[in-house]
């Protein structure tokens, strides 16, 4: 199997090392970690810059065992975390989670934002932890995920409404939802869904089904569905929009949210 991998497009993203989000779910099941590691894996494909996934699941979740391919170079890895650090089969640095209690979210995504590379973390269900308020207004975007089923898209709608309440409804703005096909064949229309989020997101994404991300065992981006990575993409080049703004007006919007 050939080891490159080319996007049919080049996200748009214009200053990927800027690129913080968290993705995190309403529900268990949702999808954060194929998420966090296919955005990390589209951005590291589509730029060639360095970029991280970071387990900060509040109970230690399988991000490594599920992405983990190579061992750590010495140059890429950090004392902190090497005993739980790898590289996914596309280079991403994937960090696993270790004692969540004793680990700001904040202060990994400032050491990671140190070394210049981008920063995916999966949070899981942990969205209301106030252990992420301080990542939430260090300026990292929202990626919230569902499957396309009716129960976890309720819990969804759940979610979004304790964020609105939380940090006022303009935060939507500043969200991204991802929506994840976990079968073949959804029986869901999902059209007045976008209908109703699409104009009040920066960004309204559904990543079809792939028999790849649905099987066990380790994840490798080589046998991914290119429709896959074109949703990632997509995705990303919302995150991109984003990160492009002003240095001053990013300041400002996660001060709104402080």
């Amino acid at each position: 199997m050939s080891n490159v991998v080319s996007l049919r497009r080049t996200p748009k993203v214009p200053e990927p090392t800027r690129v913080s989000a968290m993705v995190v779910a309403g529900s268990g099941g949702a999808a954060t970690t194929t998420t966090a590691y296919g955005l990390a894996t589209a951005l590291r494909l589509g730029t060639g810059q360095d970029v991280s996934a970071i387990d900060a699941t509040s109970d230690g979740g399988n991000l490594l065992a599920r992405t983990g391919v190579d061992a750590i170079d010495s140059a890429r890895s950090i004392r902190q975390f090497e005993s739980r650090m790898a590289l996914t089969s596309a280079g991403v640095v994937v960090v696993g989670g270790g004692n969540a209690q004793a680990v700001d979210p904040a202060i990994v995504d400032e050491l990671f934002a140190a070394r210049h590379s981008a920063r995916v973390h999966d949070v899981g269900t942990a969205l209301r932890s106030p252990r992420l308020a301080p990542l939430i207004r260090s300026g990292a975007a929202l990626v919230v995920v569902a499957p396309a089923r009716s129960e976890p898209l309720s819990r969804m709608r759940d979610a979004l409404t304790w964020v609105m309440n939380t940090y006022g409804a303009h935060v939507l703005g500043e969200m991204i939802v991802v929506l994840s096909h976990q079968m073949p064949a959804g029986p869901m229309d999902l059209g007045p869904i976008r209908d109703a989020l699409s104009p009040r997101l920066a960004g309204f994404v559904e990543v079809p089904f792939d028999a790849a991300l649905a099987q066990p065992g380790v994840l490798d981006h080589r046998r991914l569905a290119p429709a896959t990575l074109d949703a990632w993409t997509d995705a990303l080049d919302a995150l991109g929009g984003l990160f492009s703004r002003p240095q001053q007006e990013a300041s400002s919007a996660s001060e709104e949210l402080a």
